[in-house]
């Protein structure tokens, strides 16, 4: 009789071998900082943006006044303070315009991280009829950011603790947070793709009725783009295409670079065209996680003359 159990143990253990080789590669195998830091300064500049335009019309927004009573704010689990009075709201206002700030040039970025997800979380359940995706993703980057050492590089807190001259050199941190972001940008994709089933992208008319409908569109309907049938149909089936492909194929790394080029010109034509907010730049903050932490690294070592210890 044949005994299996031997090669059937050692195949086990040579498959679990494999599986935690993968594992610690994905999840644990340092890299350079350089993308944590370069999507921590996008993000404040992108927080400082949405702050201000919120502060342009905070009395008709968000306010005692304003057009949703307070007490039709939504109040969920996670809203662990209300915003009833004008003054409180523009303190929370004041308070993510300077986070914003100290996030952008890397001052204790993880605590004012977490301030700012605590304070979009107020904000937004003051008034949430005025919410949209960019909205929502903006506060779920700014937790899950809260959970990387994104003040690593490019940080008033290098400078301070290794001197002038680390800015220009990155420390190597493990990339499992920046998974959490790669996850939440492909669940993003897959839903935006999963929700375009109707007729309309089906035969290739999506895009035409959208930049139809002018009160979403930056400069009304361009004719000499809606009345194109040829164009309308390759924009249509070519924003699907480019969806699916960023909900699966980022993972293939020969294949990404030329992904994140299609999600920049597809979010950069969207944003041109359509008013969406500030999802598209947030959803660019969330492709540059995909970018090559080693590959930036070289170009950097190359730029600079001397490479300073960390």
């Amino acid at each position: 009789m044949v005994d299996i159990a031997a090669p059937t143990a050692a195949l086990f253990e040579r498959a679990r071998s494999q599986y935690d080789a993968a594992a610690h590669a994905l999840f644990l195998r340092e890299r350079p900082a350089w993308p944590l830091a370069i999507m921590r300064i996008l993000f404040g500049l992108v927080l400082f943006g949405w702050t201000a335009t919120m502060a342009l019309d905070v009395d008709g927004l968000l306010g005692s006044n304003a057009l949703v009573p307070i007490e039709f704010a939504s109040q969920g689990v996670w809203n662990w303070f209300g915003l009833e009075s004008t003054r409180a709201v523009w303190a929370a206002i004041g308070a993510l315009l300077i986070a914003s700030v100290a996030i952008t040039v890397g001052w204790r970025p993880t605590g004012w991280l977490v301030l700012t997800f605590v304070l979009l979380v107020a904000v937004q359940r003051r008034n949430p009829v005025i919410l949209n995706s960019g909205d929502i993703l903006l506060r779920d980057f700014a937790l899950i950011l809260a959970f990387m050492p994104t003040g690593a590089a490019l940080s008033v807190d290098r400078w301070r603790h290794h001197g002038r001259a680390a800015l220009w050199t990155a420390p190597n941190v493990a990339p499992w947070g920046l998974r959490l972001i790669q996850l939440q940008l492909c669940v993003v994709y897959f839903f935006a793709f999963w929700s375009k089933s109707g007729d309309l992208w089906q035969n290739g008319t999506a895009v035409s009725t959208v930049l139809r409908i002018d009160d979403i569109t930056r400069f009304g309907s361009p004719g000499w783009l809606t009345n194109n049938v040829l164009l309308i149909s390759l924009l249509t089936w070519g924003t699907l295409a480019i969806e699916l492909a960023l909900t699966t194929l980022l993972w293939v790394r020969r294949l990404r670079p030329v992904l994140i080029g299609l999600g920049f010109m597809l979010h950069f034509f969207i944003d041109v065209f359509v008013l969406v907010g500030f999802f598209g730049p947030l959803m660019i903050i969330g492709l540059l996680s995909f970018a090559d932490a080693d590959w930036l690294e070289q170009r950097i070592a190359a730029r600079r003359p001397t490479r300073p210890r960390a």
